[in-house]
This record gives structure tokens, sequence and C-alpha cells, in this order.
């Protein structure tokens, strides 16, 4: 699928309007999950190479961050499928030059959507390469924060739960909400994890671009990448204390556990103390041996009395050790 968006701030569907060629004016130029026909014919009219999807999934920064013909080559981990249950990250090409910005993406991330249905609703929209860039970053940048204030709402609601929880009613129901609570934990800090890994990628694109683009760029809109920049290094540190949150949650919640298991430990010790007297009596009398007293009348009655005494002799000290 080819979208462009013209200075006039036109959202054209190349699918569905077959223009041809492509127009002049035009600011923006999405491929989402392009064919080789449509790559080569972007690449025809923008006189560039676009990155294969094979090179965007490079890891070295130089692979990532390079100008080539006066543009400006940028690919980021951008979070996608933040409202599903298996949210990602996915390597999105920023094809930057003075009079166009590409994008060359293999999935749908909010950012890129929103920015659609401004223009379809034909509200403002950036009239340059570098403006388009910047309500893209701005975009992306609201929805991790956003992201982020979702994981924050959990984990205090992980904290009251946590720190409400009697570890020492030793019950099923109990350690299943300690269980949900070190899966919930999990994946909150794989979340975390994913979204500091876009904010590291996008920092350091919009670095190259800063340090790149400063011939060109609106002067107007540097501000406005400082800015944005600024937001980056808070989130940043923003993911920082949430994962000591998280930490100082797991480590208490496996504290419960631990002091969980300990007390049906403790249940299973104390039933087998009380029950060492009786067995020892019982053991006595059930060998196959002839006994004095087992010829007395009154025998059976009282060996009955012995074993309930030591039964009840164990239960009365641990009660007055306050172990029960």
């Amino acid at each position: 699928m080819v979208r462009i968006l013209t200075q006039q701030g036109q959202l054209i569907d190349w699918n569905d309007e077959k223009v041809r060629p492509f127009p002049d004016n035009l600011v923006f130029l999405d491929l989402l999950n392009p064919s080789r026909a449509e790559e080569l014919e972007a690449e025809s009219w923008l006189e560039y190479t676009l990155p294969t999807r094979e090179e965007m999934q490079e890891i070295e920064e130089s692979s990532r961050l390079y100008t080539e013909k006066g543009a400006l080559y940028m690919t980021a981990w951008i979070p996608v499928g933040l409202d599903t249950p298996e949210p990602d990250n996915t390597a999105i090409s920023f094809v930057l030059a003075p009079d166009c910005l590409t994008t060359v993406r293999y999935a749908d991330p909010m950012a890129f959507r929103v920015l659609i249905d401004h223009a379809k609703r034909q509200c403002q929209c950036p009239m340059s390469s570098d403006a388009v860039f910047l309500v893209l970053c701005e975009l992306i940048i609201a929805r991790i924060a956003d992201a982020l204030q979702m994981v924050e709402g959990d984990l205090k609601k992980l904290a009251r739960e946590v720190f409400r929880l009697d570890p020492h009613r030793a019950n099923a129901a109990v350690e299943k909400d300690l269980g949900d609570v070190v899966k919930t934990l999990g994946r909150r800090s794989a979340l975390v994890a994913n979204l500091r890994e876009s904010l590291l990628s996008v920092s350091r694109m919009l670095q190259f671009f800063l340090n790149n683009a400063a011939t060109w760029m609106r002067g107007d809109l540097a501000a406005q990448f400082r800015s944005v920049m600024r937001d980056v290094k808070s989130l940043d540190d923003y993911t920082n204390q949430q994962t000591q949150e998280m930490t100082f949650l797991l480590e208490s919640t496996l504290g419960l556990i631990n002091i969980q298991q300990n007390q049906i430990i403790k249940i299973f010790t104390i039933a087998s103390v009380l029950f060492m007297p009786p067995t020892l009596i019982a053991s006595i009398y059930g060998m196959n041996l002839k006994m004095p007293e087992t010829e007395w009348a009154g025998t059976y009655p009282v060996v009955i009395g012995m074993l309930v005494v030591s039964a009840l002799i164990p239960i009365w000290w641990f009660k007055r050790r306050k172990l029960l």
C-alpha cells in the first residue's frame, strides 16, 4: 500500500486512485507492506534507493543511521500492538530529504494511523518533510508515554494487591493470586523493556537528524525537535523508575511466596510432631510379642487413654509457646 501527502494537505491512496505519475509537490510518501513494483516505482521517482526489509533488521548503528545522495536514512524500533496482549517493536525506516519524507514499514503503529486520520479529516497538516517527521516523532513519543502511564497504573494496582494479601493463609487462593502477580510483572517488565529500546532508538535517530539536517531544516522546528529530545530523556528516566518499582514488587512477591511455603512446611512439621508420641505407643503395642500387661482386663482403654494424652500434651505445649 502506498499513501502520499502533498504540500496542500491532500491525502492520496495510491492503490485506489491510480494517480500517475507521483505529484511533484508531495512531502510524505508512506509505503506499508510495499510490493517490489511499488518499491521500484518509488525509487524511480525519489532517484535514490530504499532500504530492504532485511537491511532494516540490521542492528549496527552504521546500517541504521547514514546519509546517501543528500538523504538521511534512519531506521528506528517503533512500538506496535500496545493494545494487544502481545506488544512488540517493529523496524521502520525514515528516508528524509529536504523535499520529501519516505517511510518504509511492515506494521501499522498508532502514530501513522493518527496522522492519516488527521489528513483525512482535512486538519491542519505540515507542509514540509521535516515538519511531517516532527509530527510523527511527537505521535510516537506520545504513544510511548501513554503506554508507560498504563504500566504505572498496573503497578499501583499490583502493589495494593500484593501488600493486602496475607501469606500466612496457606491456601490455593493466595497461591494463585501471588502467581498471577508474578506473571503480570513479567509481562509488564517485557513491555517496559520494549518501550525503553524504542526510546533509545528514537533518541539516536533524532540526534542523527539534528546533527545532519541543520543546513536545510526549518529554523522554527529546531526548538520543537529539542523539546521532543527532552521528552525522550524524561521518559527514559521514567522507565528506569518503573524498572526499580517492578524489581521491588517482584522481590516482595517472591518473599511472600516463601513465607507461604514456610507456613505450609511449618504446618506439616507440627502435625508430624503431634503424631509422633501416639505413633510410638501404637507401634510398641502393635508388635507381635507377648506382653504381661496385655493380659490385664483394662489394657485396651488404658492404651487408648495414653494415645489421647500423648497427642494432647504436644498440642498444649505448642499453644503455650504460641506456635499454634
